[in-house]
């Protein structure tokens, strides 16, 4: 698990539990104090935590079949892609993630980190 890497690093105990390490990671000190840290964790088809303005907000994932995973390379890097198309667009973080979660379904159903067609996204 991703999570457990910083805190290999920093001597954190709490290896399991996201939301503890979350907070953490935002309380970090940074060079840019003129905004604010926001952290992203996934975690598979369990729900993504957004860490932002002293809150903890869930996206839940929707879960697929076993027939519909064809192959998980890519989800992370795909759910990055899909956040970051949004977040250029200056749209707000729930649609940023909720797109980036959708990317990465999409690529699970595919062999390889491919896509065809016309992507079906809707940010609601």
């Amino acid at each position: 698990m991703m999570a457990a890497m910083p805190c290999r690093y920093t001597g954190w105990e709490e290896k399991k539990d996201l939301k503890v390490i979350g907070r953490k990671l935002v309380a970090l000190p940074k060079e840019n104090s003129q905004r604010e840290r926001i952290v992203i964790i996934t975690q598979g088809h369990l729900p993504v935590l957004l860490f932002k303005d002293g809150k903890i907000h869930e996206y839940e994932v929707p879960q697929l079949s076993r027939e519909q995973m064809v192959d998980t390379k890519g989800a992370g890097d795909a759910f990055v892609g899909g956040f970051l198309a949004q977040y250029v667009q200056e749209k707000p973080f729930d649609v940023c993630i909720r797109c980036g979660i959708w990317s990465a379904g999409e690529i699970i159903k595919r062999s390889g980190c491919t896509f065809e067609g016309k992507p079906t996204f809707v940010e609601e």
